[in-house]
């Protein structure tokens, strides 16, 4: 499991990066990645290709317990 959180708009696109990153690597599927913080959208995290979005600490523990079972 990657948790990643922008708190800045201008950080947006490294959430993206770093799962580039991960199939550049040949390892993506080695993970689960969850992203959230306050300007990222479930519909931004679904466009980069993540697994899993938390609007808050809350609700991204509940995504991830459903991602890890």
């Amino acid at each position: 499991m990657i948790a990643l959180s922008s708190l800045l708009t201008t950080t947006m696109p490294y959430l993206k990066e770093v799962i580039e990153d991960l199939k550049a690597m040949g390892v993506r599927e080695l993970f689960k990645v969850m992203v959230g913080g306050g300007p990222v959208t479930k519909a931004y995290a679904a466009a980069i290709g993540a697994d899993g979005y938390g609007r808050d600490a809350i609700e991204a523990l509940d995504e991830a317990k459903k991602l890890l079972l």
